[in-house]
């Protein structure tokens, strides 16, 4: 649902040469030449700028970020090695409030949910290409695993409450034909066969929208572009996310306080797990589901809480920044990156002991996040 860059480029381009030289006294008949090993790949997470203040909703900017490496990490988790570089602002559509990073690593897409648009970016050149029309109030995006495809959930507007999910070949650009499904579709999943892609109907959530807060969660049927029977789950369902054996669905109920896992082989809800706060956003990694909470009329929220995939029981909370929106894993597993609106700062949590390491200040209102490599 869901960026500074100057000091250093997330892609080194070009090669380096290395001029052949002979030592001071050795004949110059024989030579030598030595290869560098290959360099290190940067783990760089793309944020998106969604304003601050009373202008949130206005961003229209994303931004790269060259994670510092070991972020979150040792026992005073304070940050680890390594400095990091926050690149450049790209220009996107406005309100970007989810990204995803094709499967082979080479772009992003930027949903933009006032602009009803998602943009292209070139994670080698750092540039923006044309933007792609999509459904009306682009909320969460989600890509196929063969990269063919985007799924985009259309929330609507301020005044309009969405109802379909928009398809879009990635080749040629275009918008394919709208799937409805329930109202107000926030976060999308899709399994890891690409069988499936599972989709929160939140309802209407979003200031101005007319209905009551949802409470399902719809199943597409990829291959026949189809949504099967809704599944009910807490109201106000935002995030969702998948285990990687396609198993069990995790979706955010934003006004329940819990979390709703969902057995994808029989498509019904288990009993809800509780969190501390509203949770809206949601990532399964190492054996657990991470859950982003915002404050609740009962919990003061900006936390994130693991819930364990075998036991279903959450740990206790680890506090982050006001206004955390978002979260995205390093490759390796070992850090959570959450992105906090109000603090401007995104924050690094070590996955093995839970705790929040030094964040990174973000201005512009860091809104969604997600997590590549890029380098040779």
């Amino acid at each position: 649902m869901t960026r500074v860059r100057a000091a250093l480029p997330l892609a080194l381009a070009g090669g380096l040469a290395l001029a052949a030289c002979s030592a001071k006294g050795a004949s110059t008949a024989s030579s030598s030449t030595s290869t560098l090993p290959p360099l290190p790949k940067n783990v760089v997470a793309l944020v998106s700028l969604a304003g601050s203040g009373a202008d949130v909703g206005s961003g229209n900017e994303v931004v790269p970020i060259t994670l510092p490496s070991g972020a979150g990490t040792g026992p005073s988790a304070t940050g680890g090695s390594g400095s990091q570089a926050v690149g450049g602002k790209i220009r996107v559509g406005t309100y970007p409030d989810a990204i995803a990073i094709s499967p082979d690593g080479k772009t992003a897409y930027v949903a933009d949910y006032s602009s009803n648009s998602v943009v292209p970016v070139n994670l080698r050149t750092d540039r923006a290409g044309a933007p792609i029309p999509a459904g009306l109030g682009p909320a969460d995006i989600a890509i196929s695993p063969d990269g063919k495809t985007a799924y985009v959930t259309d929330d609507g507007s301020s005044t309009t409450l969405g109802h379909t999910v928009t398809p879009i070949d990635l080749a040629t650009g275009r918008a394919e034909k709208a799937i409805v499904v329930g109202p107000g579709p926030q976060g999308i999943a899709i399994s890891p066969d690409g069988r499936t892609a599972w989709v929160a109907d939140a309802g209407a959530i979003v200031a101005g929208q007319r209905g009551p807060a949802g409470h399902t969660v719809t199943p597409i049927d990829l291959a026949t572009g189809r949504a099967e029977k809704a599944i009910d789950v807490g109201n106000g369902p935002t995030g969702i996310a998948i285990s990687p054996d396609g198993s069990t669905v995790f979706v955010t109920n934003l006004d329940s306080e819990s979390v709703t896992p969902i057995s994808t082989a029989t498509r019904t809800a288990l009993p809800a797990i509780g969190v501390p706060g509203g949770p809206v956003a949601v990532v399964v990694e190492g054996g657990h589901a991470w859950v982003v909470d915002t404050p609740s009329s009962t919990h003061q929220g900006n936390n994130v809480v693991a819930i364990s995939l075998t036991g279903l029981r959450e740990s206790p909370p680890t506090p982050v920044g006001k206004g955390a929106q978002d979260i995205a894993f390093t490759p390796d597993g070992k850090t959570a990156w959450v992105t906090c609106l109000t603090a401007g700062t995104i924050v690094p949590i070590d996955a093995a002991t839970r705790r929040a390491g030094v964040a990174i200040s973000v201005a512009g209102g860091p809104f969604a996040i997600a997590i590549t490599q890029i380098g040779s």
